[in-house]
């Protein structure tokens, strides 16, 4: 496997993907990779489908025709209401968040960033990942109490989490949304 990295700001990286993919014929196969952003609709309606969110945004932000597959979730929320995760090119995701709102069938949808906390699966410490972890191995504990031979599934135990260790740690589970260390974390990245 080969990986060409081109410098920033090319703008017909897909173009020289598809001129490869020409050239290599049968031996091998070419693509242009591009940066994603990810973006949360929210208030969509309860009858909306993936389908109908891409048409839109396609019709609003005048752009082809995007791939359904690009809304990579969209599940139910409070009041009858979904919420959809999408992936989208740096370009037009920079476009959605300026409009801020979607039109969806009859709804107008909240659009905004989607807040992605990096999270280590060894010692569960944010900002980092296992690769580069120096922390305690917390792999085989449980999420919900942090104690060794079960899983959080299971698990039967008062929440407590092991990232606060102070008296905030108890009432809510490692990684929790209510943990304040997640809430800091999550709006310094706002």
């Amino acid at each position: 496997m080969v990986v060409l990295q081109l410098r920033k700001g090319v703008q017909n990286a897909s173009a020289l993907g598809t001129e490869l993919d020409g050239a290599l014929g049968d031996a091998a196969t070419a693509s242009a990779l591009s940066h994603k952003t990810a973006l949360e609709i929210r208030y969509l309606d309860e009858c909306a489908t993936k389908v109908e969110i891409c048409t839109a945004l396609c019709h609003q932000l005048d752009t082809a025709n995007l791939d359904p597959d690009a809304v990579r979730s969209l599940r139910k929320a409070y009041a009858g209401t979904q919420t959809a995760v999408i992936d989208l090119p740096d370009e037009l995701a920079a476009k959605a968040l300026k409009l801020g709102h979607l039109r969806v069938g009859w709804v107008r949808c909240r659009v905004h960033e989607r807040a992605m906390a990096s999270r280590c699966f060894c010692c569960w410490e944010l900002n980092h990942v296992a690769a580069r972890c120096v922390g305690p191995d917390r792999s085989k504990l449980c999420y919900r109490c942090g104690q060794d031979g079960h899983r959080a599934k299971t698990c039967r135990n008062a929440p407590v989490c092991l990232l606060c260790q102070g008296p905030d740690a108890s009432g809510h589970a490692t990684i929790s949304p209510s943990c304040p260390l997640v809430k800091k974390f999550l709006s310094s990245r706002r």
